[in-house]
């Protein structure tokens, strides 16, 4: 099994195919979001390492310089996109944490959150998926007990009360 810290090829060196089929093979081991989820859309890479999922039909064409949903990021190792698992999350069978009301408001406000053990049985070290309740909140990088904060700034809210 690979870790998200474990050292990849350069993005440069590697075939579009290859970071393609990296990608895939990261959300299916990592999260349990198999291929055939996304087998009508198309994966396309961008600039700075981006991984958009978008219509089939629109990749070929050589002008779009962004089409869809941003799902990763590519940088000696994959990061999945808070897009992605709010929009996916559904789907999510593994490394997944359910958060308390406390912790989901302190982390909807873009802060780290400390958890407790029992809240990790479906969760290794690594990149998770944050929910509450039924609610898909976003990303965030799990070691030990702590949960880094990878909300991005614009999705953030200033919440008190759920």
């Amino acid at each position: 099994m690979r870790r998200d810290s474990e050292e990849y090829e350069p993005r440069e060196t590697r075939s579009p195919k290859d970071l393609q089929r990296m990608v895939l093979d990261y959300l299916d081991e990592r999260f349990g979001l198999e291929e055939k989820l996304f087998e009508k859309l198309g994966l396309y890479l961008a600039s700075k390492g981006r991984v958009y999922l978008g219509p089939k039909s629109a990749i070929a064409k050589p002008r779009v310089v962004t089409l869809g949903l941003l799902i990763a990021r590519i940088s000696g190792a994959v990061k999945p996109s808070t897009n992605l698992l709010q929009v996916f999350g559904k789907k999510v069978t593994k490394n997944f944490i359910e958060l308390t009301k406390e912790q989901t408001i302190v982390f909807a406000n873009g802060s780290d959150v400390n958890v407790e053990q029992n809240q990790l049985a479906d969760a290794s070290e690594g990149y998770v998926l944050l929910r509450y309740h039924e609610a898909q909140l976003g990303c965030g990088l799990l070691k030990g007990k702590s949960i880094k904060n990878m909300l991005p700034k614009a999705k953030r809210l200033e919440i008190k009360y759920i």
